[in-house]
């Protein structure tokens, strides 16, 4: 699974006790490399979450809503994206809704029948399995035994026990289809992984689903939920079986699961720091312009995601050992890491010393960049690094700042932090646990991936080339490995609007667009104050990881391999030197004359020319012909295609091209299916 994220749906009908442990569980055994987050119902039929799932979860709550919700386009995506191989985990509720038809409370007041669209399960989900339930409550809820069907786990459980308590909450039961399947396919429809012992004909309360090239594990039970305690020892034991149970499932559906539950990653001190001691001290003393003193002498800022606290560099030793040494948990959900205070480290006399940067060399950084950049530069000059953030895109945008005392005064808007940031400061972290994309997807990066965040300005008068911005800093990412000798054949290239993407090629990894897979990506935000514009780019590049979809050094090696090259690998303060590098040589042209001098090198790196592609809502096809120089529109052509799919005409009126513009924002665009469809507003 080439994946990022795993998406917990969260719309109507969702009890918001079944999400909350779901989610709590999933990131337990997740979090070191995928990323949980909800994802609405307008997401699951409007956004680009296809690309990026690793696994869609149902938690429990109420069938009927779901329905309502996604019945037609929002579940024909998610079946289709099972289909092409994606991951399924239904809970209750999100069981009933993932199997072919329902039959909850046959004659009863609460009575809820029909066929349901996902069809994962090719029978009937019946329930309640036992009496007494009602809707809100704990009533008929119960702790029941299941029968481990131990031959279904193989190796996602050794040594799994015969028996688990899990707690039950009016779930439903799994009944097969009474004529079988026509389909020729070897592979079973379902198998049965847990049944229920004390019913009298021990239906299966737990189903591992086969939905062509996708999975769906479905359970009538609530593996999330611990019973009312009872005995401190027992209680104990049934939890482990619990979570192992979860686990399992986890690896029954292919993903890459931790041997235990994880605790979150600590947020660890950032670093402000230059070559230039001055840009440091110089940047240092415009952040504390505009904090406070504290009572007890802390030189604190706060704006409206992040709570900043300044300490000279004598004190960064000791701070990180008591960060990396507290036994008090982190917290588990992102949102609430935004609220821990986050300490930055006034380097303005020399570099950090290396054991408290074990996972980046600033030395090296610097070093590096100054022999690309020997004459002043802007973009990379200062840094702001830390091993652990929320989100380096989110600590440097939309910022406020506050007046102490902090817990008696309201939040108000301001631009105070980002105003005092310097123009060419760049934030990086070696894992961030809240990172931040495009339409507000979130995920986490782990070692191993290059992301940071740099600040830049535009006056007023260059507005409109806000939107070429991501295209620029695709190709400075581009150019800047490209252009270092020997590297020039290297498949780094683009994917429109602002992905960056590895071209394998042909040979191995299959044939026309499957052998993409995206290695990065780009995220720019503006604000406008004090008559000019800031942004805020941000990149992320894997950089070493083979995971979750492939790596810069990996396409290196694979280069190596097939031509016979010795290129050295890259490591990530190179990589980042290169880049900003890179991006500081263009930006004064950019500024002076917009994004035209770099339009044929973009075009030149990117991977649609004369793609043909199909808009889904006319079903018309189209092939890309560029973007538009006034806007940065995605500029096609309408086609004709023969029955090969051969283009044998191309649209125009009166000998004028017909071109059909499409923006970056309002458009979907499924590189694998050649598909761009207009979201619905």
């Amino acid at each position: 699974m080439s994946k990022l994220n795993v998406l917990v749906y969260d719309g109507s009908g969702v009890s918001a006790n079944s999400r909350d442990n779901l989610v709590r569980a999933l990131r337990s055994f997740l979090a070191h490399r995928y990323d949980v987050q909800l994802v609405t119902p307008k997401a699951i039929k409007d956004d680009p979450w296809t690309q990026s799932c690793a696994l869609l979860v149902f938690p429990g709550g109420r069938d009927l809503p779901y329905l309502f919700d996604l019945g037609g386009k929002g579940n024909r995506r998610i079946r289709e994206w099972a289909e092409q191989g994606g991951r399924y985990l239904g809970i209750c509720a999100g069981a009933y809704y993932a199997c072919s038809s329902i039959e909850f409370e046959v004659g009863t007041a609460l009575e809820v029948t029909g066929e349901r669209e996902l069809d994962f399960f090719p029978g009937v989900c019946r329930g309640t399995v036992f009496p007494g339930f009602q809707y809100d409550s704990d009533a008929g809820a119960r702790e029941v035994e299941l029968e481990l069907n131990r031959a279904a786990w193989r190796d996602h459980w050794p040594g799994s026990p015969d028996r688990c308590d899990i707690w039950y909450n009016g779930g439903g039961a799994f009944y097969p289809p009474t004529t079988a399947s026509s389909s020729s396919s070897t592979t079973p429809a379902f198998e049965v992984l847990a049944t229920y012992t004390q019913h009298d004909d021990a239906p299966a309360a737990g189903v591992l689903c086969h939905v062509r090239q996708g999975k769906a594990v479905l359970w009538g039970t609530h593996p999330e939920h611990s019973p009312p305690p009872v005995n401190p020892r027992e209680d104990e034991l049934k939890g482990r079986a619990r979570l192992s149970l979860i686990r399992a499932s986890l690896s029954a559906l292919d993903l890459e699961v931790s041997d235990a539950p994880t605790t979150p990653p600590r947020l660890l001190p950032l670093f402000l720091a230059s070559d230039e001691p001055q840009h440091a001290r110089e940047t240092a003393e415009a952040l504390a312009s505009v904090a406070q003193q504290s009572s007890a002498g802390e030189i604190i800022l706060a704006d409206r995601h992040d709570t900043f606290t300044l300490h000279p560099s004598t004190e960064a030793a000791t701070l990180v050992q008591q960060l990396r040494s507290s036994t008090e948990p982190a917290p588990e959900d992102p949102e609430e890491l935004r609220l821990e205070p986050k300490h930055i480290c006034i380097c303005d006399d020399a570099l950090p010393a290396q054991p408290l940067t074990p996972l980046f060399d600033l030395a090296l950084y610097f070093s590096t960049y100054r022999l690309l950049k020997p004459q002043p530069a802007v973009f990379g000059r200062v840094l702001l690094y830390s091993e652990v953030v929320t989100s380096t895109q989110t600590m440097l945008d939309k910022c406020v700042y506050l007046q102490l005392p902090i817990k008696t005064t309201k939040l108000t808007k301001n631009e105070a932090f980002l105003s005092k940031i310097p123009t060419g400061l760049a934030c990086i972290a070696s894992h961030q646990v809240a990172g931040r994309g495009r339409g507000g997807n979130t995920w986490i990066s782990p070692a191993g991936c290059l992301q940071f965040s740099i600040v830049a300005r535009l006056p007023t008068s260059a507005a409109a080339q806000i939107v070429f911005v991501q295209y620029l800093f695709g190709v400075a990412v581009v150019e800047a490995v490209r252009g270092l000798p020997g590297y020039e054949r290297l498949g780094i290239c683009l994917k429109w609007p602002n992905d960056i993407y590895a071209d394998m090629g042909s040979d191995q990894e299959g044939e026309g667009m499957e052998r993409y897979k995206k290695i990065g990506g780009i995220l720019v935000n503006s604000s406008f104050s004090d008559g000019s514009f800031s942004l805020v780019i941000g990149c992320g590049i894997n950089t070493t990881n083979p995971r979750p979809t492939t790596s810069v050094n990996e396409l290196i090696a694979h280069h190596n391999q097939r031509t016979g090259s010795t290129l050295p690998l890259l490591r990530p303060e190179t990589l980042l030197a290169l880049v900003l590098a890179k991006f500081d040589a263009m930006w004064p042209t950019f500024v002076e004359q917009g994004f035209d001098p770099f339009m044929d090198r973009y075009l030149l790196r990117w991977i649609h020319s004369d793609q043909i592609v199909t808009l889904d809502r006319t079903s018309q096809p189209v092939r890309i012909v560029g973007i538009t120089s006034e806007h940065g529109l995605l500029r096609t052509l309408p086609v004709q295609l023969d029955r090969n799919g051969r283009e044998v005409f191309a649209g125009a009126l009166g000998g004028v091209p017909a071109y059909i513009d499409l923006q970056p924002d309002g458009n979907r665009f499924d590189i694998m299916r050649g598909l761009i469809s207009a979201r619905s507003q």
